[in-house]
């Protein structure tokens, strides 16, 4: 399974549009996350693709209302994903989880994280944001392990982790 991952669009729906559009036409993703950071171009994405898990970011009204969760898990082909927009809040949803994922940071990350892997796809805000350039994860759920890519806005991989799906024993809760 493919999991695409989105986050800190800010209302940039031409970057947010042309980083889902690669991600279900050349990497196959089967199911976008929005990690927040507006969630009104979360409802556009939800609106143009089949499936989306979307949380709001902290700046949204979506934030704010208490009919909407701020974090959420799932499950995909077996894994339990948390998702929140800024690692504070995902902390609530984390334990048991064997792929973290967060925005907020605008900056790129994939890292080991006790029995999880933690991810943070960056950015959609603009071409270069806070020093860093635009970009977006692709989450390769495999049998074996785990991969996780950054794109660039041309597809290209900016970074690339993973793990051993047997070393994926879920998050360990944090006191």
């Amino acid at each position: 399974m493919i999991l695409g991952v989105l986050s800190d669009t800010h209302g940039n729906l031409a970057l947010m549009f042309r980083a889902a559009d690669l991600l279900r036409d050349r990497f196959g993703a089967s199911v976008l996350a929005h990690l927040g950071d507006d969630w009104d171009d979360a409802l556009a994405l939800a609106a143009a693709a089949p499936e989306v898990w979307a949380v709001p970011g902290l700046w949204c009204d979506a934030f704010h209302d208490w009919r909407i969760p701020n974090a959420r898990r799932e499950t995909a082909d077996g894994l339990v994903v948390a998702m929140a927009h800024d690692e504070g809040t995902l902390a609530q949803e984390s334990a048991g989880a064997h792929l973290l994922l967060s925005g907020h940071t605008h900056t790129a990350r994939i890292a080991p994280d006790g029995g999880a892997l933690r991810v943070n796809p960056g950015h959609l805000k603009a071409p270069r944001d806070r020093g860093q350039a635009a970009s977006f994860a692709v989450v390769d759920i495999r049998p074996d392990r785990v991969v996780c890519t950054i794109c660039g806005l041309d597809g290209a991989t900016l970074l690339r982790g993973g793990l051993p799906r047997k070393a994926l024993t879920g998050a360990k809760p944090r006191a």
